[in-house]
């Protein structure tokens, strides 16, 4: 908990319970969670927050760059606390998304192309995974 108060801190965030117990949950689970999974498991320690606070709370990370967003479900948002660019792979069979590393392409590495600047990256790739396929 000390290292989220912390990380909390540093960012300029004011502490709370709930505020330190979603980041907590997103850390600590380090995967893709999303809003309603994040909601069931912080009820249990605080029944009387809002599904409304946990929104508000993810919106404040993502805005701190202490959290992301993950669109790669059409139907829900996820989040995680890995905040640097990387990919993401989904399986359609399972609904599991999974981060994979590639080696970034030549114009991440100057950060611009064409002469935009690039500031930040999502690729999304589509797919059966490793575990449904050997089934």
């Amino acid at each position: 908990m000390k290292k989220t108060v912390q990380k909390l801190k540093g960012n300029g965030i004011k502490i709370t319970p709930q505020r330190a117990e979603i980041y907590r949950i997103l850390a600590a689970d380090n995967n893709h969670l999303t809003v309603e999974e994040i909601y069931a498991k912080i009820k249990k320690r605080f029944p009387a927050v809002s599904q409304a606070t946990v929104y508000c709370v993810l919106e404040l990370y993502c805005r701190k760059n202490m959290a992301s967003e993950i669109r790669i479900n059409f139907e829900r948002s996820c989040f995680e606390v890995r905040t640097d660019s990387h990919h993401h792979f989904y399986c359609k069979t399972c609904k599991r998304i999974f981060d994979i590393d590639l080696h970034p392409c030549p114009a991440l590495k100057n950060k611009e192309t064409g002469g935009h600047k690039i500031e930040k990256l999502h690729g999304y790739f589509y797919g059966q995974c490793c575990y449904c396929r050997k089934k």
